[in-house]
């Protein structure tokens, strides 16, 4: 009983339920392109910055870093990104999206435009605006306890 009293204030547990239900919807979604919502962000953010570091990338995506070690090499694997090392630090690996990759980018940012509309369906536009606006300073809460000594 005292779970679902806690719940029902939780704006943690509303944020976790979100995502995994959304998880489960964009997976049937993304693997008609061979691919799961854990590799959007580390796809996402090299097609916008090829050639970043493995640690920045982890960084700009707050996963740790072995996680995200891991999910390069499958994605590697899969041909989606290569790893090269980086002629400034031998010990860095710099991470590029492959030709794969970027053809799937357009696709995969249509099936993200449409899981937006489901999860917003019947809000107006300042329903939207309110929900983002708000949305966004929980984040910038999160971000500043990060930066006061978190680190991901």
């Amino acid at each position: 009983m005292i779970f679902k009293e806690t719940k029902k204030k939780s704006p943690s547990y509303r944020a976790a339920r979100i995502f995994r239900t959304n998880a489960c919807l964009l997976d049937k979604k993304l693997a008609a392109l061979g691919l799961c919502h854990g590799q959007l962000p580390y796809l996402l953010g090299v097609a916008t910055q090829a050639g970043q570091t493995q640690d920045e990338l982890a960084t700009s995506i707050r996963v740790h870093r072995a996680a995200t070690a891991r999910t390069l090499k499958g994605m590697e694997d899969a041909g989606l990104i290569t790893r090269k090392e980086n002629p400034e630090n031998r010990r860095q690996k710099l991470v590029y999206p492959t030709d794969k990759a970027n053809a799937l980018i357009d696709d995969v940012l249509a099936i993200l435009d449409e899981q937006n509309e489901l999860m917003l369906k019947g809000f107006t536009t300042e329903e939207k605006i309110q929900l983002l606006t708000l949305m966004d300073r929980v984040l910038d809460n999160l971000d500043n306890a990060i930066k006061e000594g978190c680190n991901v």
